[in-house]
């Protein structure tokens, strides 16, 4: 039951999705099923990595803090996702802070075993620095994002993407919205002055976590 559990969710991961069936068996051997409480740590920055992770339910947040206390999350992850993986290229600790924002549930892989499977699996290992590829894109993102975007631009792409690019005209946060003013290097204050500018303009329409976009072709001229 606890290896068909984990034969699912790799099939629905971006590192193992692709692989044979004979393999995703063989990875889901390695797996080990954690569970953690809301708001609970997973490990924190400097902390020494024995393995990387799959969010098999929940979501959780990977972020820094600064000498003086200042949180900026880095991804918010979900089903499907992985994250401190960057162990299996030597890191010996994990660069971040990890924290379950719902009850999560992950597959821990220890490194050492995983390492071992690699060298025996060629497909795997080239699938690994495709993902790699992709989580620094990633970064490079958020980087430009926080650093060269305002603070409206930033959470108009933000929902753009929620959107699926204007695929959906409604949708709904996945965290709450302290949580994304973290993700978007804003105050709440600040979100909520944004969020009231969005709604005057007849961009979006916000109850609670449901936000729908009113007009997808004036919202997409904003993302361009």
């Amino acid at each position: 039951m606890k290896n068909k559990k984990i034969l699912e969710v790799l099939k629905e991961s971006p590192l193992f999705k692709n692989l044979g069936e004979e393999i995703l068996k063989e990875i889901a051997l390695l797996g080990i099923l954690k569970y953690y409480k809301k708001n609970e740590i997973l490990f924190g920055e400097g902390e020494k990595a024995y393995g990387f992770y799959l969010v098999s339910n929940g979501l959780v947040k990977i972020y820094k803090l600064s000498s003086k206390g200042k949180e900026q999350i880095l991804h918010i992850l979900t089903r499907g996702d992985i994250f401190a993986e960057v162990v299996l290229v030597g890191t010996s600790s994990y660069p971040a802070w990890a924290q379950a924002l719902t009850p999560l549930e992950v597959v821990f892989f220890e490194k050492e075993k995983f390492l071992k499977l690699i060298n025996q699996k060629p497909e795997l290992a080239l699938n690994f620095i495709g993902v790699l590829i992709l989580k620094v894109k990633d970064l490079v993102k958020t980087i430009e994002n926080l650093s060269l975007k305002e603070a409206k631009e930033r959470l108009i792409y933000y929902l753009w993407e929620l959107s699926q690019e204007g695929k959906r005209e409604s949708f709904f946060l996945n965290v709450s919205k302290y949580q994304l003013a973290l993700l978007l290097g804003v105050t709440p204050e600040t979100l909520s002055r944004i969020f009231k500018e969005l709604k005057e303009k007849k961009l979006v329409e916000v109850k609670g976590k449901e936000i729908k976009i009113l007009n997808i072709k004036n919202f997409k001229s904003y993302c361009l």
